[in-house]
């Protein structure tokens, strides 16, 4: 049985040998080093409609916000704010 993990949502699945082949768009071989599991705080590794999903629940104003690193910094400047209220 080989192991693979999908890029972006990080799900793992077991995947017999004979079929593994199948498995080269979007998946990488996985060893169980790094974690499946995705980080609950926003950050780089994120995929952008992820990023506005978290933003639309948790009420972030994007403005004009449509690069990663913009909607991270907004969201990062959102829960400041939260946190020093």
């Amino acid at each position: 049985m080989s192991r693979f993990i999908q890029n972006g949502t990080g799900i793992v699945v077991s995947v017999d040998d004979s079929k593994d082949d199948r498995f080269a768009s979007g998946w990488k071989p996985f060893d169980g080093a790094e974690s499946p599991t995705k980080s609950d705080t926003p950050d780089k590794s994120w995929k952008v409609a992820e990023l506005k999903a978290y933003a639309d629940e948790h009420t972030v104003d994007l403005g004009d916000a449509t690069k990663k690193e913009d909607l991270l910094a907004a969201i990062d400047l959102h829960n400041e704010s939260i946190e020093n209220v």
